[in-house]
């Protein structure tokens, strides 16, 4: 069985076999089983942040810092807040972006290793949230660190370099379509 989403004139086709695999990658740890990567996985929170409507809907993506990929505004959920306000902060200090998360909790969640030079690599559970904009600055925290640009939903997810990040945006694209 395929399903096949239409958006900006790209189609995106999601077999089965993706959805299985998007289940073993969450029980699967990325990369060698080192021993920095040993433990309990670090949490992690994303802004998917949408704007527009309908198939015309584009995400926000930004540049990382190290190399440069493009990825959604993500970081550490710090003490004195819970995963959708660390989302916001994210996505005000990563891309100079005001929003609102979308009711109903994360609309997924991926793992990845982030890789640090000095304390060691770092096994990370992202939970992430859909954030529709309200206000994009002109200067923001990361301004002179990184790009951010809109794209075509489809255009994004052929963008992002992490396999479970893109599979959480096209269930998420799939959502809002369906709303």
């Amino acid at each position: 069985m395929h399903e096949t989403l239409i958006a900006g004139g790209d189609s995106l086709t999601i077999t089965a076999f993706d959805r299985i695999k998007t289940l073993l990658d969450l029980f699967r740890q990325p990369g060698d089983a080192d021993s920095c990567l040993r433990g309990k996985p670090k949490r992690q929170a994303a802004a998917a942040v949408f704007r527009g409507s309908g198939d015309s809907r584009e995400l926000m993506l930004i540049t990382s810092r190290d190399t440069g990929r493009w990825i959604v505004p993500k970081g550490w959920i710090e003490s004195d807040e819970d995963g959708p306000a660390a989302a916001i902060r994210e996505a005000w200090e990563e891309a100079g972006v005001f929003g609102d998360v979308l009711p109903g909790g994360p609309v997924g969640h991926y793992r990845y290793v982030k890789q640090r030079t000095r304390r060691g690599d770092a096994l990370c559970d992202v939970d992430v949230y859909l954030v529709s904009l309200i206000e994009l600055r002109d200067q923001w925290p990361e301004r002179d660190q990184r790009r951010r640009k809109w794209f075509p939903v489809a255009s994004a997810i052929g963008l992002i370099g992490e396999e479970g990040l893109k599979d959480v945006i096209r269930d998420a694209f799939k959502m809002l379509k369906a709303a």
